[in-house]
């Protein structure tokens, strides 16, 4: 009865990984018909806050639409917030972006509109410059995002205001300190100190229990233990193994939409509406080939896992002793 059980469970685990895979696939591959109604609606709501000068309302409606569905008036449109709202360094991103995009979608018009405001806002860029101490090997954040180790000691561009940098490292206290970079080409710098070392405390010892207690009973765990975790790792790794083939299947399906957009683009990487609408296409399904492969990884790591730590013995000794309850044993 009991092994009857474990069958049944492991075809439900079994039906339950292969419908969120055909969910997954579904989603990420979807036209998103949805998502395009919710982006236009968003963008709309924008330029309504726009016009009434509700800058950092507009500004959250047109991240929101760009990030369901990207588009070069979304971008021209979120640029001109950001300028609105001073924050220079974020326009002038958002614009070489649209430069880009409306390259790759033919549309030179405005192509040189983003080119002439991105070069317009260049004299007004700030700069903050954060400097690491030589020998020092810490994670540095600016306002929560890492700063890679090779743009440490440059001036990046940054947006007016007040601006958190935190440096951090496995057994050293973090530092962190707030800098204010100020507006039309200012210039900021930051150094960051050698972190100090953490403190040690001796923690306190607990008093080990008897190794022998009067009172001392043997209770036996069920002889199931063994076969019922060996069973956990074989569902496991099968799980494993339709992950990566769903992930190979996508795989391939997303080379095979890579080749055939290059083929729509002249010279690459510039590519008309049809080579774009190919390379999101090969993109949604490289991420379910993602997916697939992380799950895989993940299915047959623990089954390994399971399969190899499953005990040999099951005998728990549980005794009374002053003061407690000892359990000794192996589970």
């Amino acid at each position: 009865a009991l092994i009857m059980r474990l069958s049944t469970r492991c075809c439900a685990l079994a039906a339950l990984f292969s419908a969120l895979c055909v969910l997954t696939t579904n989603r990420a591959l979807a036209t998103g018909a949805s998502e395009k109604a919710s982006a236009e609606a968003l963008y709309d709501a924008g330029r309504t806050l726009m016009g009434e000068g509700k800058f950092a309302e507009a500004c959250g409606k047109f991240e929101a639409s760009e990030r369901l569905e990207e588009g070069v008036g979304t971008m021209l449109n979120l640029a001109d917030c950001y300028e609105k709202m001073g924050r220079t360094a974020s326009a002038w991103a958002e614009f070489r972006e649209a430069i880009s995009a409306a390259h790759n979608s033919g549309s030179a018009e405005r192509e040189a509109i983003a080119s002439a405001r991105a070069k317009a806002l260049e004299a007004k860029l700030s700069f903050l410059t954060i400097v690491a101490s030589k020998g020092a090997s810490s994670v540095v954040t600016c306002d929560g995002v890492q700063v890679d180790a090779a743009m440490l000691g440059s001036a990046l561009p940054m947006d007016p205001g007040m601006h958190e940098v935190v440096a951090s490292a496995a057994g050293r206290r973090k530092w962190s300190t707030n800098v204010e970079v100020g507006q039309n080409g200012a210039r900021v710098s930051v150094a960051i100190p050698i972190l100090q070392e953490e403190s040690t405390a001796t923690p306190l010892s607990q008093p080990a229990p008897p190794s022998a207690a009067p009172g001392d009973h043997r209770v036996a765990s069920p002889a199931s233990s063994h076969s019922n975790q060996r069973t956990l790792a074989i569902v496991s790794a099968g799980v494993g193994a339709a992950g990566l083939i769903l992930g190979g299947i996508f795989g391939l399906e997303a080379a095979s939409q890579w080749k055939d957009a290059k083929a729509h683009c002249s010279p690459y990487p510039y590519c008309g509406s049809e080579g774009l609408k190919l390379s999101r296409s090969a993109t949604k399904s490289a991420t379910v080939a993602n997916i697939g492969f992380v799950l895989g990884a993940l299915g047959i790591a623990g089954g390994a896992v399971l399969w190899f730590t499953a005990p040999d013995e099951h005998a728990v000794s549980v005794g009374a002793w002053p003061g407690g309850v000892v359990v000794r044993g192996r589970i």
